[in-house]
């Protein structure tokens, strides 16, 4: 049988000692880094570059909605980075209970800010016209059904132009793009295939209209209601 020295063995118990705080030490290193990782993940959850639904080339600086979002929580960040020479893009989701009020640029409480999440473009029995036609050649007409509208879309004529105004096709009016509904929608009137109008809805109800030219070499196409190289004008 081998003897230990006392001396020896109280120092054995003080290193034990030592590396159980050690260890416990570096457990809670390790732990604070996880959460610091974690809230890492969060924020770039909640924002982030490559995503963005906003072209803030054509914006500018500045916060604004997420063209067809229902919930109007959504909005892009615009930042412009002087050392690239480019715009940075951050889509950003509004607090639980508040929403993102396009006029004043600003999440705000739902008490304050009233968010239509309505998607027919049909009021009442009758005619309106139809929001996916740019050049003014078809319109719908909306029937109530047990409370529900339902839309039946319909051409006019060749070498007529549905007038919102009397609800007929006319030969004789003159074709211009007014918002009826939340989106993109392609600018018919242009033969380069470059601008588009972003239709917003207002808190006042009334459609706000912005008019865009897609930067650079990039086209707009209606189908993808998107700037893009890859779609062919014609």
């Amino acid at each position: 049988m081998v003897a230990i020295d006392p001396d020896l063995e109280t120092d054995l118990t003080t290193l034990k000692g030592i590396n159980s705080v050690q260890s416990e030490s570096t457990w809670q290193k390790i732990k604070m880094q996880s959460q610091l990782l974690l809230c890492t993940i969060i924020a770039l959850t909640l924002a982030s570059s490559t995503s963005a639904t906003v072209n803030c080339t054509q914006t500018g600086n500045g916060r604004y909605p997420e063209p067809g979002d229902t919930t109007c929580k959504n909005y892009t960040l615009c930042v412009y980075d002087s050392s690239t020479s480019a715009y940075l893009a951050y889509d950003y989701i509004c607090p639980t209970t508040s929403v993102f009020n396009p006029n004043t640029h600003l999440c705000t409480s739902s008490d304050d800010y009233t968010c239509n999440t309505t998607t027919s473009v049909c009021t009442s029995d009758g005619y309106v016209a139809n929001p996916n036609s740019t050049d003014c050649s078809s319109y719908i007409e909306c029937v109530e059904i047990n409370g529900t509208y339902v839309e039946t879309v319909y051409s006019c004529p060749d070498g007529t132009y549905y007038d919102p105004d009397t609800t007929y096709c006319e030969y004789d009016y003159v074709c211009t793009f007014n918002c009826t509904s939340t989106g993109r929608y392609a600018n018919t009137t242009d033969d380069t295939c470059k601008s588009y109008y972003l239709c917003v809805l207002g808190s006042d109800g009334n459609y706000i209209q912005y008019f865009y030219v897609c930067p650079s070499t990039s086209l707009f196409d209606p189908g993808t209601k998107e700037c893009t190289s890859n779609y062919t004008c014609g």
